[in-house]
C-alpha cells in the first residue's frame, strides 16, 4: 500500500536537490550552447578533410532548423510525461548525433547527423529552463537566470579556444565527442536528484500534426 506520491507508508517522499539539479541543467545547456562556437572553429579542418565546401552552411542550418521545429513538440510532451524523461531523451539523442558526427565520412553524412543532433537539442535547452522554473520560486528565478545566462557567455569564450586546441593537437572528430561526458554527467544528476510528481493518465498525441510541423512548405 502506498501514498499518492508513490512512497510507501512511513517513508518520506524523495525531495529534489536543487543545487545538483541546477548544475545538471547548466551542463546540459552548456552542451548545446558550445556546439555552435566549437564547430564553427573546426569547420575549415572538417571541410579540408571531407570536402563539400558548397554544403558548408548546411552543417549549421540543419542543426538550427531541426532544433527550432522540435521545441514546440517537446514542450507539449513534457507537459504530458514530465520534464525529466523528455530532457533525458533529448540529451541521449544529442549524444548519439554527436558520436555519429565524429564518424562522418562525407559532408552529406555530417549534415544528416547534425539533423539528429538538432532533434535532440530541441529538447535540451527549453526543458532546462522549464525545469528551473518548476523547482525555483518566482523570487529566486531572477538570480538563477543569471547562472543560466552565464552558460552562454562561457561557451562563447571557451568554444573557439577548445575547438582550436582539439583541431590543432588531436582531431576535429573530438569537437563532437567532447559532449559525451557532459551529457552522461547531466543525465546521471537529473535522475539522482530531480524528483517529479507526474500524474499517470492516458494521453492523446497528434502525431500527424507533429510530423507536419517539421515539413517545410513552399511559399
Amino acid at each position: 500500500m502506498s501514498k499518492e506520491d508513490g512512497s510507501s507508508i512511513g517513508q518520506a517522499p524523495k525531495r529534489t536537490k536543487r543545487p545538483f539539479v541546477l548544475a545538471a541543467v547548466m551542463l546540459a545547456m552548456f552542451m548545446g550552447a558550445i556546439e555552435a562556437t566549437i564547430v564553427s572553429t573546426a569547420m575549415p579542418a572538417i571541410v579540408g578533410d571531407l570536402g563539400g565546401f558548397s554544403l558548408y552552411s548546411w552543417v549549421f542550418s540543419a542543426y538550427l532548423l531541426m532544433n527550432a521545429v522540435t521545441v514546440l513538440i517537446y514542450g507539449k510532451l513534457s507537459d504530458l510525461f514530465g520534464r525529466k524523461p523528455i530532457i533525458t531523451f533529448g540529451i541521449v539523442l544529442f549524444m548519439a548525433g554527436s558520436i555519429l558526427c565524429g564518424f562522418a565520412q562525407s559532408m552529406e553524412q555530417l549534415i544528416l547527423y547534425r539533423l539528429i543532433q538538432g532533434f535532440g537539442a530541441g529538447a535540451v535547452l527549453p526543458m532546462a529552463t522549464t525545469i528551473v522554473g518548476d523547482i525555483y520560486t518566482r523570487e529566486e528565478r531572477a538570480k538563477i537566470q543569471g547562472y543560466l545566462s552565464s552558460v552562454w557567455g562561457i561557451s562563447a569564450v571557451s568554444g573557439p579556444a577548445i575547438g582550436g586546441l582539439l583541431v590543432e593537437y588531436v582531431s576535429w572528430h573530438y569537437v563532437f565527442w567532447i559532449n559525451i561526458p557532459l551529457g552522461v554527467l547531466s543525465i546521471a544528476a537529473l535522475w539522482l536528484f530531480l524528483h517529479e510528481d507526474v500524474k499517470k493518465e492516458k494521453h492523446k498525441i497528434d502525431y500527424l500534426g507533429a510530423l507536419l510541423l517539421t515539413v517545410p512548405f513552399p511559399h
